[in-house]
C-alpha cells in the first residue's frame, strides 16, 4: 500500500517540474519581420545568426518603387563593430553596435513561462506546441517563443526603457549556407 503511494508521489513531482530551457540552434538563417510599435516601423529582412561567435547579418528586403532607405548590416559584437551599407547609394558606415549582444532563442538561465498549443486543437497535424521563456538582461527583458521539442525560435520580444522590439522568424533553416556573409561588404573595407 505504501509503495504505490510513494511511486505516485515521485511521478507527480517529476511531472510538475518546470522544464529546463531547451537549447536553440547556434547558427541559423531565416526571414524576419521586425516591428517597433513606438515608431510605427515594420522591417522585413533576411537574417543570418551565429550565437557562438556573437554576430548577425541583416539584409533588408528592398521594396520596389519605395523612397525608403534599405540597409545591409553586418554586426560583429566580439569586435564591437557594425558595418551598415546603404543599398541604394552603396555608402558604408562603420560604427559600433547600437546595443549590446542579446541572444535570440533560448539560453541557459532563461526562465520557463508556459507550454502552449498554437492552431486547431481538434485537428491532428494542425497545431504546434510552443514554449515561452523570459530572461532579464542588463539593458532590458527578453521574451522568447520557440517550437517544441526542437527549440526553433519563432519570436523574440525585447523590452527596454520606453522601447519594444518584436522579431518574428519564418522560413528558418539551421546552419549558415554561405560563410562569406561574415565578410564585410567591399564598400566597407578601405
Amino acid at each position: 500500500m505504501f509503495l504505490p503511494f510513494t511511486i505516485s508521489l515521485l511521478v507527480g513531482q517529476i511531472i510538475c517540474q518546470d522544464p529546463k530551457p531547451c537549447t536553440s540552434p547556434v547558427t541559423w538563417e531565416c526571414n524576419e519581420i521586425k516591428i517597433d510599435p513606438a515608431r510605427n516601423y515594420v522591417q522585413r529582412r533576411r537574417l543570418s545568426y551565429d550565437a557562438r561567435n556573437r554576430r548577425e547579418r541583416r539584409v533588408e528586403t528592398v521594396e520596389k518603387g519605395s523612397n525608403k532607405t534599405f540597409y545591409d548590416e553586418l554586426i560583429l559584437w566580439n569586435e564591437n563593430k557594425m558595418y551598415k551599407l546603404d543599398l541604394k547609394t552603396r555608402i558604408c558606415n562603420t560604427t559600433v553596435p547600437h546595443r549590446g549582444w542579446i541572444p535570440r532563442g533560448t539560453h541557459p538561465g532563461d526562465k520557463f513561462l508556459s507550454t502552449n498549443l498554437v492552431g486547431a486543437s481538434g485537428y491532428p497535424k494542425e497545431k504546434l506546441t510552443v514554449l515561452q521563456f523570459v530572461s532579464n538582461k542588463t539593458d532590458g527583458m527578453k521574451h522568447t517563443i520557440v517550437s517544441s521539442p526542437d527549440c526553433i525560435p519563432i519570436r523574440t520580444t525585447i523590452f527596454r526603457e520606453q522601447e519594444i522590439e518584436i522579431s518574428t522568424y519564418y522560413d528558418l533553416s539551421i546552419g549558415i549556407s554561405d560563410t562569406k556573409i561574415w565578410i564585410p561588404p567591399k564598400e566597407c573595407v578601405q
